[in-house]
């Protein structure tokens, strides 16, 4: 086959987008079965008390209703967490947060669900609220879990900090807050359960289906063959969707009954339950030498988990292996410790706790470039980690690190070349500032932690292929990027491609779709699969005719041998005609570190991923508001697969991460959370989206699927403080908790101007 046309680096079409843009597509709360049931789940309605008594007795007399489920109607374990199952399926005998599940009802319709949910009888102990998670950590702090509010706590030191204090020409010191951020999908959580015999099926969005299965499996009290997850499309993910939300109760209630189960949040419901990005408070002392090299940081993170573990401990660590940013930092003393309150559940939201500590380590900078009198990007480039260099944990970089790259192209965009003369305004009631920042994220789940992706691949009769594979596209596109990899491999159109996507009943395990390993694992294993696929496919032809002298060997579009080329569709014929089936299977896994640092499980990562941002915004001198008027979004994605693939995350990353900086922010009072619609909770809107630019620097990466690597989590962290730095070169403002406040601004600009506006 001759002129075959590179696919890799394409702006093709993500292949869903059609039936979404159109309303074809039907996501899991879109499913309707015949027969079905309604669910509904009673909630606690404070956030900590010790239950005396839970009578369910008349709803279940209530006509219509089919059923209604307890902690003492779960057939097998009462408990669930990816990291630690201590989250209960029902609680029994005591609540942690409010709206944490009690029961689950099955009725004929919601109004009777809704009736019997007001028989349900609750009589509660209420226990002392825990929702500040510095006074949860005194000694006279009442308990969340009985062994103690903290959940995880971890040291890392590496070099002396200690000898560099004295010697330092200059030291700087600040507590940084960020508060909690909701993942704020279209699509709230929901889906249907349906039992066949002794198996079920829960149809749910999910960021990791095989994990799903095994937990419910569990919960259930049957093997995983027994458990079918069917978890693909999905509207929207970042993260809120790796650990379980209504799955286990989902699980539960079709079980108990013999018709199919629908179970929905309410919008209001996903806000108060749903898993959110973790508020931390990040305490840093920064240390310099006279020519602006990095001596030493001293770290410490606290932040808030919520009621129950989820991915607390882990997103501590990732926090804490990123908490001396992009930067060659000699001497560390980190500590990070995950803390229980009543507050709403917090878990994995992209970035996995990187955004905070970037936010953190990125006003370090500018703070010290400040006092130091040096440009900000010289600042940078002066300590930015390099392959071969040492991490702040004390690992050795051993893979590429595009620091450098991004950063110097920060220097030659425009936005930063010319950005005095981006400041200037007509407006005398508008001021304007331009700021910058850089981020790196470890790519995969770490070291310790199983990180494996098996896909499969299959020549059908007709001549086309499908893909087999577990992990879902949560809507960034990952499936278009790996199809254009394994089309590439083949030498074949994308269109020749069929996928079949997070279904355990016939997809392998190519592990979560998180961590922005995606494109990475599964493309490797996609290239291997296609290898196995068309060794089977020449070992095939072969047998058929092993007279013929020669050896077939792939080429793209088919097979060249004895018999000359043999196209995709022909060999599928040959194969079909003697009933023969080519298929096979790739695993690949994740690479890691050699080594694992003492004391932090899942750490250090060996491979990262590096964005740069360039932001320029508009302060409103009236009203204080915040205006981000462009950005230059500069990631280091190695060889870009889907260049329009590669903008939307830029986009999308950006648009998150200016919202995390100017407006988003979950209020709680007493562990209720206040703000639960749109209406209260803000978010950017397309009318609020800046200009975009995204600009990738091309470093491949060897070991990557055509050197790729992910890009998923890091477009949105230094985007965020590359915000608040613009706020300070426009108003003076040295913002230290995010979002940065209309009050905060206003304060500033009266103190520049001495109370004159």
């Amino acid at each position: 086959m001759s002129g075959f046309q590179c696919l890799v680096g394409s702006p093709i079409p993500r292949v869903d987008a059609g039936d979404k843009v159109q309303g074809i597509t039907r996501y899991m709360t879109d499913l309707h079965f015949p027969g079905q049931l309604a669910g509904r789940l009673v909630r606690a309605e404070i956030p900590h008390g010790k239950i005396l008594r839970l009578d369910v007795s008349a709803a279940r007399k209530l006509p219509g209703v089919h059923a209604v489920v307890t902690a003492a109607d779960v057939p097998g374990r009462n408990g669930y967490g990816i990291a630690v199952a201590d989250q209960p399926v029902f609680a029994s005998e005591k609540v942690r947060f409010l709206g944490e599940p009690l029961a689950g009802i099955v009725a004929d319709t919601d109004e009777i669900a809704r009736k019997a949910e007001k028989l349900v009888v609750v009589e509660y102990a209420p226990l002392p609220v825990v929702s500040d998670p510095v006074k949860a950590l005194s000694p006279d702090s009442a308990l969340v879990d009985p062994a103690g509010n903290l959940h995880q706590e971890t040291l890392v030191s590496y070099g002396d900090v200690d000898s560099v204090w004295a010697e330092a020409h200059l030291i700087v010191e600040n507590t940084c807050q960020t508060s909690m951020q909701a993942p704020a999908y279209l699509e709230v959580e929901g889906g249907v359960g349906v039992r066949e015999g002794d198996s079920v099926t829960i149809y749910f969005a999910s960021q990791h289906p095989d994990s799903d299965r095994q937990a419910i499996s569990e919960i259930l009290n049957l093997s995983p063959d027994r458990v079918r997850i069917v978890g693909y499309p999905m509207g929207g993910a970042f993260g809120g969707r790796v650990d379980m939300t209504l799955q286990p109760h989902l699980a539960v209630m079709s079980y108990a009954v013999s018709r199919p189960v629908k179970l929905v949040n309410s919008r209001e419901d996903s806000f108060q339950i749903s898993w959110k990005r973790h508020p931390m408070i990040i305490t840093m002392k920064t240390a310099v030498d006279r020519q602006g090299n990095l001596l030493a940081n001293q770290v410490d993170i606290l932040s808030d988990t919520g009621a129950y573990a989820g991915m607390g401990g882990a997103v501590a660590n990732l926090a804490l292996e990123s908490s001396c940013g992009a930067y060659r930092v000699p001497n560390t003393r980190l500590r990070a410790r995950a803390v229980l309150t009543n507050n709403s559940l917090s878990s994995a939201m992209r970035g996995f706790g990187v955004p905070q500590v970037t936010f953190a380590m990125e006003t370090q900078m500018e703070i010290l470039a400040e006092k130091l009198g040096m440009d900000p990007l010289e600042l940078r480039l002066r300590n930015a980690l390099k392959t071969g260099d040492t991490g702040a944990l004390g690992h050795t970089l051993t893979h590429t690190m595009g620091v450098v790259p991004t950063l110097e192209k920060v220097g030659e965009t425009d936005l930063w070349v010319n950005r005095e003369q981006y400041k200037k305004t007509q407006n005398p009631w508008r001021i304007r500032g331009v700021g910058m920042a850089v981020s790196i994220q470890g790519l995969g789940l770490g070291v310790g932690l199983p990180d494996d992706s098996i896909t499969g691949v299959r020549l059908l009769p007709d001549g086309s292929f499908q893909l087999c594979i577990g992990c879902p596209d949560l809507g960034q596109g990952s499936i278009t990027a790996l199809m254009q990899i394994m089309a590439e491999a083949l030498g074949i159109p994308v269109d020749r491609i069929r996928t079949h996507c997070g279904d355990t009943g016939c997809t392998p395990d190519s592990g979560p779709s998180v961590a922005s390993r995606t494109v990475y694992a599964s493309g490797n294993s996609i290239l291997r699969a296609v290898s196995g696929l068309q060794e089977t496919i020449c070992q095939e032809l072969h047998n058929l005719n092993p007279r013929e002298n020669g050896i077939w060997q792939p080429v793209p579009g088919g097979v060249r041998g004895p018999g000359g080329f043999l196209s995709f569709p022909e060999i599928a014929r040959k194969l079909d005609s003697a009933g023969i089936t080519a298929e096979a299977q790739g695993k690949f896994s994740v690479p890691t570190a050699d080594k694992a640092v003492e004391g932090a499980f899942g750490l250090p990562h060996l491979l990262y991923s590096t964005v740069a941002h360039v932001a320029l915004v508009e302060v409103d001198r009236i009203t204080g508001a915040v205006h981000v008027l462009k950005a230059v979004c500069i990631p280091d994605a190695g060889t870009v697969i889907n260049s329009q693939g590669l903008e939307a995350q830029a986009e999308g990353g950006t648009v998150m991460g200016m919202g995390y900086a100017t407006m988003e922010e979950v209020l709680l009072q007493e562990g209720r959370v206040i703000t639960r619609n749109y209406n209260t909770y803000l978010i950017p809107t397309a009318k609020d989206a800046p200009e975009i630019i995204t600009d990738p620097v091309i470093v491949p990466e060897p070991s990557g699927p055509f050197g790729a690597k992910g890009i998923g989590e890091c477009v949105g962290n230094p985007i965020t403080p590359a915000i608040t730095n613009a706020v300070h070169d426009a108003v003076g403002l040295r913002a230290l908790r995010i979002p940065v406040s209309a009050e905060e601004i206003l304060s500033a600009l009266e103190s520049r101007t001495g109370g004159a506006q």
